[in-house]
């Protein structure tokens, strides 16, 4: 299965790959999609303030996945740990964070 994923720019590495076009807080296109990033890239980006980017990801084999997803639902858990049960809009963005993080249908 092939995977999209956002990563922080301190976990970016040269010769990753945009899988979306970057976009600045105005929502112009910093770099398109497709785009590899290189050392001066992420030079760039970090001046520019940048916290995360759009990875095109690789195939991922079926445990890798299961692992992934098993993480993304521990640090979830741990980020909307203090949620009470009458408070809809943590519990609305806790639902889209999931979808995007896990998977799901929207």
């Amino acid at each position: 299965m092939r995977r999209n994923y956002q990563v922080t720019l301190d976990e970016a590495s040269p010769g990753m790959i945009l899988s979306d076009d970057l976009l600045d807080a105005q929502g112009g296109v910093l770099l398109p999609a497709g785009v590899t990033l290189s050392e001066s890239t992420i030079i760039s980006l970090r001046r520019r303030e940048v916290d995360m980017l759009p990875i095109l990801g690789d195939e991922v084999p079926d445990a890798d996945d299961a692992a992934s997803i098993e993480k993304h639902r521990e640090r979830l858990q741990r980020l909307f740990r203090k949620q009470t049960e009458d408070d809809m809009a943590t519990a609305i963005l806790r639902q889209f964070v999931e979808r995007f993080r896990l998977g799901g249908s929207p």
